[in-house]
Parts: C-alpha cells; sequence; structure tokens
C-alpha cells in the first residue's frame, strides 16, 4: 500500500493511493506535480479522483489523461458540480469505489458546492475543501453554508474519530488563530498550532492530525459546545443562533470576516 501527498500551487495538495499495480490520483490541480509524484513511485494512476469541481483542484486532469492515455484513465466526480467539469464517472448515490485493488468510501457532503464529497481509503479521510485542518471550506463559489452545516452536523460528526484528516489545503496557520479567538484556553488548539509552526520552520509539511483531534480544535465541529456557544453570542449579537445549524451558519460568517 502506497500513501503520500505533494503541495502545489501555494497550499493545494494532491494525493496518491497505490495498491500493487493500482494506483489513484486524488485532486490532480496541477498535472505536472500529479504526475511527477507518481513517477517518483514508480506507479502509473488509472483512476482520477476529485472531492469536487473547483479548477484549483479538477484543472490538471485533462492533461494528466493525455500523459498517462485518456482511453486508459477514468475521471470520477460528482455530477453536482458539472459547471466546473464533467466527470466520466458520477459518484452520486455511491458508497464505495473498486478501483481496481482499491475500495475507496464515498460520503457526499454538499456545501463547500452542491458535488463535494469525502473520500476514505485505510483509515485516511480526504476532505478537499469541506473540511479542513481547524477550519471548513469558505461558500463564495457556488456554495451553501446551510447545506455545509447539514454535511458537518450530519455525515461529518458520524465519522469514526481515529480516521485521518488529509484536506486540499493546508489552512492550518491560518484557521488556528481564528479557534483560539473563540477559544483562547483551548490547549489542544494551541499544541496544534505550535506544531504547525514547528513543521514549517523545519521546512516540513504539517502533520496530519486526526478527526478526534479536529472535535478538540476545530470550531466548525465544536458548535454545540459552551465555549463556542458563548463566542458566538458576543460576537454575533442578534444572529439567529437558536440551533447549531444557525450557529454554524453564523460562525461560517465570522470566519468570513476574521483578520488575525
Amino acid at each position: 500500500m502506497l500513501f503520500d501527498r505533494r503541495r502545489y500551487h501555494r497550499d493545494n495538495y494532491v494525493y496518491l493511493l497505490a495498491e500493487g499495480d493500482d494506483a489513484v490520483l486524488v485532486d490532480p490541480g496541477d498535472a505536472r506535480v500529479a504526475l511527477a509524484l507518481a513517477a517518483d513511485h514508480g506507479v502509473r494512476p488509472r483512476f482520477v479522483l476529485h472531492t469536487h469541481g473547483h479548477a484549483d483542484h479538477s484543472g490538471g486532469s485533462a492533461e494528466v489523461r493525455a500523459a498517462l492515455g485518456a482511453p486508459e484513465v477514468e475521471v470520477y466526480g460528482h455530477r453536482g458540480d458539472a459547471a466546473w467539469f464533467a466527470p466520466d464517472v458520477d459518484v452520486a448515490g455511491r458508497r464505495t469505489l473498486a478501483l481496481g485493488a482499491l475500495r475507496v468510501g464515498v460520503q457526499e457532503v454538499p456545501g463547500h458546492t452542491p458535488g463535494s464529497v469525502l473520500y476514505s481509503w485505510r483509515g485516511k479521510l480526504l476532505t478537499g475543501d469541506t473540511l479542513f485542518w481547524a477550519g471548513c471550506g469558505n461558500c463564495r463559489h457556488g456554495g451553501d453554508p446551510a447545506r455545509l452545516a447539514e454535511s458537518f452536523l450530519g455525515p461529518i460528526a458520524a465519522l469514526d474519530g481515529a480516521l485521518e484528516v488529509h484536506p486540499g489545503h493546508d489552512y492550518a496557520e491560518a484557521n488556528l488563530p481564528f479557534a483560539l479567538a473563540l477559544e483562547p484556553e483551548n490547549a489542544a488548539a494551541r499544541a496544534r498550532l505550535e506544531a504547525v509552526r514547528a513543521a514549517r520552520a523545519a521546512g516540513a509539511e504539517p502533520p496530519a492530525s486526526e478527526l478526534a483531534e479536529e472535535r478538540a480544535v476545530n470550531p466548525f465541529l465544536r458548535v454545540g459546545t459552551p465555549a463556542i456557544r458563548g463566542a458566538l453570542a458576543a460576537r454575533a449579537p442578534g444572529a439567529a443562533l437558536e440551533g447549531d445549524a444557525e450557529r454554524f451558519v453564523a460562525l461560517r460568517a465570522l470566519r468570513d470576516r476574521f483578520e488575525a
């Protein structure tokens, strides 16, 4: 089994999954970087998965297919994001994908875009722009914060806490100050920020977090806690905060305006 990631653009990640002779690229927004990642491991991907359709994640697929042999490479994604790309295989309504020797779980999580999905494989959770380290995706480009709230409070809340979170961007150092502004006494968030900054200082990528850790750190997974409820009441007076879904939407609006 093989699992690796590589940074492209400023903070995007492309992922490579492989078992035996079968390999999968996830979100190859930069074809050159994605192909180099596969070549460095000596594998030839036959499958491309997209967590959503935004061009910084899906824009390299055509070049990847051309380089690897278009008829042999299948591109998977959700039809809800047809405004941005057209997958060969629609994952809507699917819970599992059989990709050669790989079995990949699928979870539909609309909100950042209508067709956003999570993929799970061997304890790894590939979250695209839906769930970030210490944050969540914005809804400015075809998204809906109310639908994102439903995804967080429903399917994401039900996931196993032991899953490793592997997002589509490294926004940890930007997101954690917001988490600490809401919860200054959150020792887990402070420790995570120190670990992220230490990795950056060493020229390394931040270590992946487990979903259980995100539930201790990430305010969007903590909207029902007294600390976040109190922080929202103080920072969003007059907002509709009757339930967790309303609190999530208010929190997303606060994050949109936040400056460290």
